[in-house]
């Protein structure tokens, strides 16, 4: 999908195509709404499009079927979308779609306060690259010290999405996604890949519920935690302990423990000084979960 966008296939037509392949084909608009057609692509228009590329002769593989022609109107050249790709056609995914032959394509210029000394790599990657802009090797229009292979770039705009997609270096997102748009990386109009995974977060819901207690004394086990005496308490410093109260000899009414290993953390300052903290950490964790504006402010 990230090279070629998704496959649609239209059984009662008998007939499929890829989303990219669509958007640059030269002779069809979308001029239905996006849940008419395919993705407000007419099927009719689809159709009228296939007859015109089938009479079209590709640059790169001398084959009919070429549907994808330079934007400059005194080029003649058409290509397959996977031909285009091999002989370095441009596409900028905006309004129009528009499309450019290696000749004709935008290109970018270096910083001249860019410095070759170090050895580059992709920021993406790591793997190492050889500085200079090309089809290939593409840079951020705001930092100085980024380089980015074009597959790389489109992979991690596939994945990202519009709201996550920038810089792996400065984090810069406008300018950043401007220039990626105008040198040919389509970014999808949602939400991260790893936003929409079902559950994909649901770990971070779980916490600590067993009894770390040397002598645990509920008959019910080390796992068992209910309001009252055996009811499990974690540490109010590292939440990865726990303890029944009653295994710890603890007070009915106790919130604020700390392990073992904690307060042997604090380098002898006592107990006060943990239940200080923890007191505080408290009322911090209560804040942020009953503020999720405060939440998203921090990101």
């Amino acid at each position: 999908p990230a090279l070629f966008g998704e496959k649609v296939k239209l059984e009662e037509h008998n007939f499929s195509v890829h989303y990219f392949c669509l958007l640059t084909s030269s002779g069809v608009y979308q001029r239905g709404e996006e849940n008419e057609g395919v993705f407000g692509f007419l099927v009719d228009d689809i159709k009228q499009e296939v007859r015109r590329a089938a009479r079209m002769t590709c640059y790169g593989c001398k084959k009919k079927g070429a549907c994808i022609g330079c934007n400059v109107s005194s080029c003649r050249r058409v290509v397959h979308f996977p031909c285009g790709r091999k002989l370095m056609f441009i596409t900028q995914y905006n309004k129009i779609f528009p499309s450019y032959c290696q000749d004709h394509s935008p290109t970018q210029s270096l910083c001249v306060d860019s410095d070759f000394s170090l050895p580059q790599s992709c920021s993406i990657c790591l793997d190492s690259i050889e500085p200079v802009l090309s089809y290939s090797v593409l840079k951020c229009p705001s930092c100085h010290a980024s380089w980015f292979h074009r597959d790389c770039v489109q992979h991690q705009a596939h994945s990202a999405g519009l709201f996550f997609f920038r810089c792996t270096l400065c984090n810069n997102k406008e300018n950043f996604q401007q220039e990626m748009v105008r040198m040919g990386i389509y970014i999808p109009e949602r939400d991260a890949s790893w936003e929409l995974e079902a559950n994909a977060y649901s770990e971070l819901l779980e916490v600590y519920n067993h009894c770390d207690s040397v002598t645990c004394v509920c008959n019910e086990g080390r796992t068992y935690s209910k309001k009252g005496w055996f009811e499990v308490i974690r540490c109010c410093l590292c939440g990865s302990r726990g303890t029944h109260r009653k295994c710890s000899n603890l007070k009915l009414d106790t919130t604020d423990w700390a392990c073992i290993d904690c307060i042997n953390a604090t380098d002898g300052k006592g107990w006060f000084s943990v239940i200080y903290v923890c007191i505080h950490l408290h009322v911090f964790s209560s804040a942020m979960v009953n503020d999720r504006t405060f939440l998203l402010q921090q990101f």
